[in-house]
């Protein structure tokens, strides 16, 4: 053989991870023998079926297959979050790669996929955290364990759920949490986000819509419902949607039934409604803007989400799950957070809750150069708010003033260590210590 005649599934079985391949038609062509050892089953038994037919994985079909998104537009995936059914009915968590596959005209013929089994890593990981993290939840607070329960109590039901919360406490990793441990794991988990489009593109989303429905309608369109059958659909900000639409989605609770828009035809569906909101929906049904019909079918199982600032204690732990996160983003090492960056993580009252937690250490991380994320990695507006509350500084000079005093007093009142962090010269500093009074 010459160097340049190596043979494909030699080359995928010197692997030490799991590679298939599928053609356009989603039957597996080869199967190398890491993906036999993950999954227990051999090549033979493989070979010509259907990937989302052997491996059941909590990702296939629907919006999020990643192979389905290679094979139809050639778009690379990855994902760390991924479970496939073993032969013997083991569920074991995989991150996945994929990538497409062309022939020498550049046309897609199907799809690679790499596994790489996560069981023993996860196993440490469990052993270390305990039960602090759950369905990529993370708290250990007691709050949190309490929505661990509730999320397993609920899970195998098809009861709907209202998830109650501020913006940023994680409502749909609850959502999906519940959806990937019931036994609709392996059917679509759809996502609506209901403040995001005007009623009439929002009836359309939901229901579909017919041929010459409306202006624009130049096809028939399927609505998220018939896309969600026999699985879940979660409405993300369910206050949001408008009292004209909400008779339309008591009927779809009630009798799982419904029309497109412009259509005649009643279609059934089967999907469990799993909603969300921050708002009062009490509060809204005093004032006229929610059905309470539709509040009661909803509000079967609430679930409220306790926000960042009634369980700091989850803070250092949640720093830990991000720190790792962003080392693989960003190919970085970061080993922590600094101790007056936690101390004053401690104290902040994060009214964005745990997604503005997240978003500070990105960006500490893309503005830090050291090992440790340190305060002045941190945005500056966080540190703003946590010394004046909720008021904002009306001159621009106050600001300077305020940031020239923190930096200081972090740097212990080294001045060349302070000018050096605040991108001046010492003697620019001495100017403005003495313009402030510092």
């Amino acid at each position: 053989m010459s160097p340049t005649q190596i043979d494909f599934e030699f080359v995928v079985n010197s692997i030490s991870e799991g590679v298939f391949t599928v053609d356009t038609e989603f039957n597996i062509t080869t199967f190398n023998n890491a993906a036999e050892h993950i999954t227990g089953y051999k090549r033979d038994t493989a070979l010509g079926r259907k990937c989302y037919e052997l491996l059941k994985s909590s990702h296939c079909c629907g919006e999020n297959c990643l192979m389905q998104k290679v094979v139809n537009s050639g778009e690379k995936g990855y994902s760390t979050d991924v479970v496939i059914v073993a032969k013997n009915g083991e569920f074991v968590p995989v991150e996945i790669s994929v990538m497409p596959l062309f022939d020498n005209s550049g046309n897609i013929i199907g799809g690679l996929e790499i596994l790489s089994d996560q069981r023993k890593i996860q196993r440490l990981r469990q052993e270390f955290e305990g039960r602090y993290s759950f369905q990529n939840i993370i708290g250990k607070d007691h709050k949190m364990q309490e929505i661990y329960e509730m999320v397993e109590a609920v899970a195998p039901y098809r009861s709907s759920v209202l998830i109650v919360g501020e913006s940023g406490t994680g409502k749909e990793l609850v959502a999906k949490a519940i959806h990937f441990l019931s036994d609709r794991r392996y059917k679509p988990f759809i996502k609506v986000n209901c403040a995001a489009l005007t009623p009439t593109l929002l009836e359309s989303e939901l229901f579909g819509h017919e041929k010459g429905a409306f202006t624009g309608a130049h096809s028939t369109h399927q609505g998220r419902f018939e896309l969600a059958d026999k699985g879940t659909i979660f409405l993300d900000e369910i206050g949001e949607i408008p009292v004209s639409l909400q008779a339309k989605l008591l009927r779809v609770l009630q009798e799982g039934e419904f029309e497109r828009v412009g259509g005649k035809k009643t279609l059934k569906t089967d999907v469990r409604v799993i909603a969300a909101t921050n708002r009062n929906l009490t509060e809204e049904i005093r004032k006229g803007n929610f059905r309470q019909d539709l509040f009661y079918r909803l509000n079967v199982f609430p679930i409220k989400l306790p926000p960042l600032r009634e369980r700091k204690n989850d803070i250092p732990l949640l720093n830990e799950y991000f720190i790792r996160r962003f080392n693989v983003f960003f190919q970085k090492a970061k080993k922590g957070v600094s101790r007056e960056a936690l101390n004053f993580l401690l104290q902040y009252e994060f009214p964005g809750n745990v997604r503005e937690l997240e978003n500070a250490l990105e960006y500490a991380f893309i503005k830090g150069k050291g090992d440790f994320i340190m305060l002045q990695d941190l945005p500056l507006y966080m540190i703003m708010t946590a010394n004046t509350g909720d008021s904002a500084f009306i001159r621009l000079d106050d600001l300077e003033k305020h940031h020239i005093k923190q930096v200081l007093r972090q740097c212990e009142g080294n001045k060349q260590k302070a000018a050096q962090l605040l991108g001046i010269t010492r003697k620019t500093l001495y100017n403005k210590m003495q313009k402030y009074g510092l």
